[in-house]
């Protein structure tokens, strides 16, 4: 009964250290301006291994999450959204923009990622 416990409790801990994303573009641009916070985009599919891959392994990482949450406004499109805006259609998923305006991306990348990798990636040029 305590492994069962246990179990629960770092299960419990995994899911409120995962990555809040937004689900509409025009809120995540309002927050983007008030918290004077670039947006980072996600362009993923419920369907791709590479993109459950890193929202359940990487994102749900307590460095990782933390670091997104204090330094971005996080968005994810579907990519069957017909409003993800033109600068970040692009071939292959999981996709990742980062713009401070919504309209000019300033970093992108495809691709699952290790957490090392990711958080290389996401630290740089900021």
């Amino acid at each position: 009964m305590k492994k069962f416990i246990l179990v629960f409790l770092f299960s419990s801990l995994s899911v409120f250290a995962s990555i809040e994303f937004q689900k509409d573009y025009k809120k995540a641009l309002t927050l983007s301006k008030e918290q004077n916070k670039p947006l980072f985009v996600m362009v993923s599919s419920k369907k791709c291994p590479e993109c459950n891959y890193m929202k359940k392994h990487i994102f749900t990482q307590k460095e990782v999450s933390d670091y997104i949450a204090k330094n971005y406004i996080a968005m994810e499109f579907d990519i069957k959204d017909k409003t993800i805006p033109e600068q970040m259609q692009f071939w292959g998923i999981p996709r990742f923009y980062f713009s401070k305006d919504g309209m000019n991306v300033y970093k992108k990348k495809m691709g699952g990622m290790k957490k090392e990798q990711f958080l290389s990636f996401i630290q740089k040029d900021k």
